[in-house]
């Protein structure tokens, strides 16, 4: 009889420590993945004829909600003033740029999906995550009375699948982020000699 109950007791813990672990890991949450850095201190510099180059943001993420900016591997408000920090440089003696992140917005929009026997028979698209950059640089020299201003936007929109896993929409993610960076730079690129051409050295 004691032997009998010892047998009880043992799968009984056996079960409930089976339990835990598989609660456990339920609960555990997805590792985030490692992706590579996206940066352009690649790229030469952009030099102004100023003294010190200001970098702000005046971007408010609190105040929208359904701002997701979390759910990507690199927040876009952060990347757009490190693309300031790797492209932009002061040579000049006087004066000053500004390079304002206006907008960085990030949101993810839920999309109509099928009822009934049509949504069984197949795979559709469930999200919708947009991204929305908006950048401003403002410059002048007091000394050359030269000033100029350029403002520039990308827009990038993804849909993704119902059925993918939390892993591979951060790689969607990721590569949404960096085509609208790649996508800035060349504005910039662009924008800047062409609005700004008496400040650039």
């Amino acid at each position: 009889m004691i032997a009998a109950k010892n047998c009880l007791r043992t799968a009984f813990l056996a079960t409930a420590c089976a339990v835990t672990t598989l609660l456990g890991a339920c609960n555990t949450p997805p590792q985030r993945q490692h992706f590579p850095e996206i940066t352009f201190q690649h790229l030469p510099p952009i030099k102004l004829d100023v003294a010190q180059i200001e970098i702000v943001s005046t971007y408010r993420a609190a105040e929208h909600p359904d701002d997701n900016a979390a759910d990507y591997p690199e927040k876009p408000e952060v990347l757009a003033a490190e693309w300031a920090r790797d492209r932009l440089k002061a040579v000049g003696e006087r004066g000053q740029a500004t390079f304002t992140v206006v907008e960085a917005r990030a949101v993810r929009v839920p999309l109509p999906r099928s009822s009934g026997m049509n949504a069984a028979l197949k795979t559709e698209q469930s999200d919708r995550f947009d991204l929305s950059i908006t950048v401003k640089l403002e410059a002048g020299n007091p000394i050359s009375g030269k000033s100029g201003a350029v403002t520039e936007t990308v827009t990038r929109s993804q849909t993704v699948a119902e059925d993918m896993t939390l892993n591979q929409r951060e790689v969607v993610l990721f590569n949404l982020l960096d085509v609208a960076m790649k996508d800035l730079n060349a504005r910039l690129e662009t924008g800047i000699p062409q609005y700004m051409a008496p400040l650039i050295r």
